[in-house]
């Protein structure tokens, strides 16, 4: 009897463990890729700035894309409005980042605000106009309230509008 129980006691937490691992595998799985940095113990892994490097350069390298984007964008408003936004808001930032180290390679954007940084840059370099500044706040505002806030959510017709805003701001970045 104190056999089983001393096995028991051993085998109970790798088998929870086991057990919580299984039922919240596609949770995991789907959050995955969202995640920017992955570490355990000394294993340090970084997702997303290679990617965000290969597409800036893919939509230099294929101006045509910028528009199967917005078109992307929009169409995913229907099932997946907050996700167009972000998606939308990155193509924003894109143009501004772009814009701003263009100007100044050694650019170092606070890393805990970096979009309201961005957009203090654009408009103290006069790069944005009083009302594109507000439109650049108001823009990374309702992103962040996207993004950040729980339950969140915006309807169709905003989502659009919101996507059209953006890509309006993008470009009118991208021809600075």
């Amino acid at each position: 009897m104190q056999f089983t129980l001393s096995l028991l006691d051993i085998l109970v937490w790798p088998l929870i463990v086991l057990i919580l691992c299984a039922l919240l595998r596609a949770p995991l799985v789907a959050l995955l890729p969202q995640a920017r940095k992955l570490k355990y113990k000394d294993f340090e892994m970084e997702f997303g700035e290679e990617l965000k490097v290969a597409s800036r350069d893919a939509r230099q390298a294929f101006p045509e894309l910028v528009s199967d984007r917005k078109a992307q964008l929009i169409a995913a408003v229907e099932n997946l409005p907050n996700s167009a936004i972000l998606g939308a808001w990155a193509e924003v930032e894109d143009a501004a980042e772009t814009l701003l180290r263009r100007d100044n390679p050694d650019l170092s954007l606070s890393p805990d605000t970096p979009y309201k940084h961005m957009g203090e840059l654009l408009v103290m370099g006069q790069r944005l106009d009083t009302a594109k500044g507000k439109l650049f706040t108001e823009l990374r505002r309702l992103r962040n309230k996207v993004a950040h806030a729980r339950d969140f959510q915006v309807g169709k017709a905003e989502a659009i509008l919101y996507v059209e805003l953006c890509f309006q701001l993008q470009c009118h970045l991208r021809g600075l």
